[in-house]
């Protein structure tokens, strides 16, 4: 009960990842973890260290903030659940007096009350939720994202809440692209943008010589790179199929089989 009352954590957030998580930020990574916005989106490349910075991101809110709901939301439950696994990868750094129970694949409870969710693309299943924070991943990707949006953000509107979005760019046709470029219908809204040069090496993970070799690979679709490598959006003509066709043909309700699933 003391627990619940109280924050886990008074350090600054970059602090708590060098200290307490075991890695060091880097430039672009730290502009995010302390961006305090109600509603942020980045648009990153591809391998730049995204989930780690969000993952550690959602645990810092959880220690801090006694009592938080957080919701993870992705285009499958699959890629939603990788989320709360690079958290419950961060919480076995630190005590395990901090947790409470068992430590799930779509749920992670706090002893101060803080719990982290995951949940399906679905608008019918976080509708009348109430959370702290709201995380979608590859929200570019996300099938109907306008019908979930309106079901989910409401759900921030009584907690002053934040809700925090991530993706490589996709169609022009989606929310994420909106909310990166539209002043006029997303205005306050915060944006990162992070190229495959901002995360080469020392700055980021991302390796020269390979990046090099891939580029040549995709000489003759160059809008493959800009979308992955560059994060930048790419015209429909430029594809030979259009990214909502693809997304329209995307069966959320099948999950995808791993080795451990068939033994």
């Amino acid at each position: 009960e003391k627990a619940k009352k109280r924050p886990f954590l008074a350090g600054d957030v970059v602090e708590f990842c060098e200290k307490q998580l075991g890695f060091k930020p880097t430039s672009y990574q730290e502009k995010l973890l302390r961006d305090t916005s109600r509603f942020v989106v980045a648009r990153w490349s591809r391998q730049s260290g995204k989930s780690t910075s969000v993952g550690a991101l959602i645990l810092y809110q959880a220690l801090t903030r006694p009592g938080s709901r957080i919701l993870v939301l992705a285009p499958s439950l699959r890629q939603s659940r990788w989320i709360i696994g690079k958290v419950s990868s961060f919480l076995a750094r630190l005590p395990s007096r901090l947790v409470a129970g068992r430590v799930l694949k779509t749920r992670v409870e706090l002893v101060n009350g803080s719990v982290i969710e995951a949940f399906p693309n679905s608008p019918e299943t976080v509708r009348g939720e109430t959370a702290h924070m709201v995380f979608i991943d590859e929200w570019g990707y996300v099938p109907n994202d306008d019908e979930l949006y309106d079901a989910i953000i409401y759900s921030l509107s009584t907690t002053n809440g934040r809700f925090l979005a991530t993706s490589t760019p996709g169609s022009r046709d989606t929310l994420f692209y909106a909310m990166c470029t539209d002043d006029t219908k997303f205005p306050g809204v915060s944006r990162h943008h992070v190229t495959y040069r901002d995360a080469l090496e020392p700055n980021g993970p991302l390796k020269g010589e390979i990046l090099e070799q891939l580029r040549q690979q995709m000489g003759s679709q160059p809008w493959r790179w800009r979308r992955e490598m560059e994060a930048e959006f790419t015209d429909d003509e430029d594809a030979w199929l259009p990214y909502d066709l693809i997304m329209k043909c995307v069966d959320e309700s099948y999950e995808y089989l791993t080795d451990d699933d068939l033994v």
